[in-house]
């Protein structure tokens, strides 16, 4: 059976496009202004159930479409030194303080010098 957001569904797919935070409320509310005899707050689980399944879909292709340009690229990002990653590994030294800086261990406080 044919739903009635069926002719809105490309519409209120570029709604979420455009406001992927949208809620069924706001959607409701905006398919009203549309078509006022065909829209009220009694469609509100209508719509609730229509963006529940357009945000799983969404987030199936996502996910689909990461792990496709993992296996395509061979790595994941992140990876470090020893795990099969070409390049350089990253740096492994410590971090250098710049000379402006002095230390102030009985402080625990890192300030400018003097002067």
């Amino acid at each position: 059976m044919p739903s009635k957001l069926d002719p809105y569904l490309t519409t209120i797919e570029n709604w979420l496009a455009v406001e992927p935070q949208l809620t069924a409320i706001a959607i409701v509310r905006r398919l009203a202004e549309r078509d006022p005899d065909r829209f009220g707050l009694k469609q509100h689980s209508i719509v609730q159930r229509l963006l529940r399944a357009l945000r799983k879909s969404t987030a199936q292709r996502l996910v689909a479409a990461a792990a496709e340009g993992a296996r395509i690229g061979g790595q994941l990002p992140g990876s470090v030194e020893g795990s099969g990653c070409e390049g350089p590994g990253p740096p492994t030294d410590p971090l250098s303080v710049p000379a402006a800086l002095t230390v102030n261990r009985s402080a625990n406080i890192t300030s400018p010098p003097a002067g």
